[in-house]
């Protein structure tokens, strides 16, 4: 099959997506209609709930979106540029369609329970939390309260990832041999508009640490090759930042196919977010910053390059799509259920205990 048959559907507001879910079935995520009137509540406008009030407004135009953060300033700064509705921080204790949750991970547990127990259908930002510690509790609430949960791993909606996920599928090069995924960025540049030492990553009291916000490499691999058997981990702090937390972590991850390495840091000075698939007969290779998905066919001894033409914040809006599209259907999502983060979760915490105690886990 050639490079262009494979290349995915460029994502847009009116366009489709290719996702794979858990059941390896490939779901079509449609534009959602725009006469659909929903109430929103978003809670942290920082930058991720900047986005995604972007990208609601543009996905369910005539929605009600309220807003809420702790800084008046920067509340009122995107109530004024986008006009939302601010609200103050006991709505959430109010029923909404849907409250999104872009707070600190520290924060995140509490704060979704009151949502649940309110009536609230929740999109919680990755991670769930930064520790298990009653994050198991939202089950039992969510289904008592018969409400829809996700966790935001958007990197499961990305056109690369999914195009490597489907080449695997079609057993296109073979056997997986290894599997080493990367993520790097210098803390300062994640959001060079505020000061890095004041954010949740530099932050331990917070719920920082590469580990945690790293953690889409985790779950990216396991939507791709399941749930890994082991794992064993190394990870420091740097000096060259004002950081209380992990900085980089290396990562072993024992699936039942390969043996597979994550690199995580915030310490590199050029972004970097890969994923290269070592097979008997070939390389898969995927790279954000790129843009592009190679292929190396060994009995070619070529290199294949699929420019996937993709905008970083196509992800984001096929997200958005996937969970309102879950609330009109009153159906769990199979791509980023509150499950599936929960899982994901555990796994960084056992990144953490491997690394602080120095030995391989069974997971």
């Amino acid at each position: 099959m050639s490079p262009e048959n494979l290349k995915p559907q460029l994502l847009g507001c009116a366009s489709e997506t290719l996702i794979i879910a858990n059941d390896n079935k490939f779901y079509n995520l449609t534009a959602v209609g725009q006469s659909i009137y929903m109430k929103f509540l978003i809670m942290g406008c920082g930058s991720i709930g900047e986005r995604h009030l972007r990208n609601l407004m543009a996905v369910t135009s005539g929605s009600s979106i309220d807003i809420f953060d702790v800084q008046q300033e920067r509340l009122m700064d995107v109530s004024k540029k986008y006009g939302a509705n601010p609200v103050k921080e006991s709505a959430i204790d109010s029923p909404y369609d849907c409250v999104l949750i872009c707070t600190p991970p520290i924060s995140h547990v509490p704060l979704t329970a009151r949502a649940l127990a309110a009536g609230s259908n929740v999109l919680v930002e990755k991670p769930l939390s930064s520790s298990l510690r009653g994050a198991d509790k939202l089950l039992s609430l969510a289904k008592r309260k018969k409400l829809l949960a996700f966790v935001a791993y958007n990197f499961r909606f990305n056109q690369g990832i999914n195009l490597v996920k489907k080449m695997l599928q079609e057993d296109r090069y073979g056997k997986v041999v290894h599997v080493s995924s990367y993520f790097g960025q210098y803390l300062p540049d994640w959001r060079p508009w505020q000061d890095y030492k004041k954010g949740y990553t530099a932050n331990k009291s917070l719920g920082g640490g590469i580990i945690h916000d790293g953690s889409h490499e985790i779950d990216y691999l396991v939507w791709i090759f399941g749930r890994p058997t082991h794992i064993q981990s190394q990870f420091a702090r740097t000096e060259i930042l004002s950081a209380d937390t992990e900085a980089i972590a290396d990562i072993l991850l024992k699936f039942r196919q390969a043996l597979a390495y994550v690199h995580l840091d915030f310490v590199r000075r050029e972004y970097r977010r890969s994923l290269e698939v070592l097979c008997e007969n070939g390389i898969i290779y995927w790279s954000l910053a790129e843009d592009v998905v190679k292929t190396f066919d060994a009995s070619t001894k070529k290199w294949d390059v699929i420019k996937l033409n993709e905008n970083v914040n196509d992800m984001y809006v096929a997200e958005i799509k996937h969970v309102v599209e879950c609330i009109q259907a009153k159906k769990k999502s199979e791509i980023i259920s509150l499950e599936n983060g929960l899982s994901t979760l555990s796994l960084s915490d056992a990144v953490n205990r491997s690394g602080r105690i120095g030995k391989r886990l069974s997971v």
